[in-house]
């Protein structure tokens, strides 16, 4: 009896663990395929970005070994002009670009290929896109029907945890966020750029200041110093003149008046004519 209880206990544990496993989301894979099947030229690859969602791309599920090359190929089986890598190892592949304003920065998609550790393959919840070059046609982006669906997920690849769907799940406001915080960028290299060109106008301002201000001093100097030379010239010169015509007019530093004892008028040196002379004249 005993025994009998025991196994219909266990009978019943089995059950309702199936039950649970039954009612436990799991991820969506899509015609999984890990390696292609036939061998066929492959182009080279033409890098678009990074994308936040995989839509409207096709899941074929991971690869341990999975690399750029691989889904390439997986791809080009299936005559498709777009491939993409997400979480270093699931492969997508697919007839249009995810749509334009889906697309993120590339940092984004920094996970390694589980397959090439040199190259990246997608990120968390990102897609890196390519095309295969299956067509050597323009790809189109696809264009969604209505705002509500640029709110799409990554379907996760059959190993993801079911908490990968709403870590995936993103919506278009987001994305605009690194496109403001690019455009402040600019609007910071342009006022820099504009602080420097202010510095260097008002330091050549300075400098014209500076250099006017010079020069006037000088033509100052110079110009005294004209001046000044001027009035040395016409001292020296007027002393000259007033010393050769005194020496002309003196008659007195003649010196042949000098030598004779007696004078160029009537009266005669050599007279004494402080005493009185008696003349006799005739009556």
């Amino acid at each position: 009896m005993v025994l009998i209880r025991l196994t219909s206990a266990i009978a019943a544990a089995s059950m309702l663990l199936m039950a649970a496993a039954d009612d436990t989301p799991t991820a969506t894979v899509s015609n999984p395929i890990e390696t292609p099947t036939v061998t066929l030229p492959a182009s080279q690859i033409s890098e678009i970005g990074c994308f936040e969602t995989g839509t409207p791309l096709e899941n074929h599920g991971d690869y341990l070994y999975q690399s750029p090359g691989n889904c390439q190929l997986i791809c080009l089986e299936q005559k498709k002009n777009v491939m993409g890598l997400s979480d270093g190892e699931n492969c997508w592949c697919g007839d249009l670009i995810p749509a334009k304003e889906w697309q993120t920065d590339n940092s984004t998609c920094d996970t390694t290929c589980s397959g090439d550790k040199t190259v990246r393959c997608g990120g968390p919840s990102v897609l890196w896109i390519a095309l295969t070059g299956n067509t050597r046609n323009r790809v189109s982006y696809y264009e969604p029907e209505s705002s509500s669906s640029s709110s799409s997920s990554i379907q996760p690849s059959s190993t993801a945890a079911p908490t990968s769907v709403a870590k995936a799940t993103a919506s278009s406001t987001p994305s605009a966020e690194p496109k403001e915080k690019s455009d402040s960028k600019p609007n910071t290299v342009a006022i820099a750029v504009g602080v420097v060109v202010g510095i260097i106008g008002l330091a050549a301002i300075l400098f014209g200041v500076w250099f006017l201000l010079r020069r006037r001093r000088q033509r100052q100097a110079e110009e005294d110093y004209r001046r000044n030379a001027a009035n040395v010239n016409a001292f020296v010169n007027g002393g000259k003149l007033h010393t050769s015509n005194s020496s002309m007019n003196d008659s007195r530093l003649d010196p042949s008046f000098m030598d004779r004892r007696q004078s160029n008028g009537s009266i005669a040196d050599n007279e004494d004519y402080s005493r009185r002379i008696l003349k006799v004249t005739n009556a």
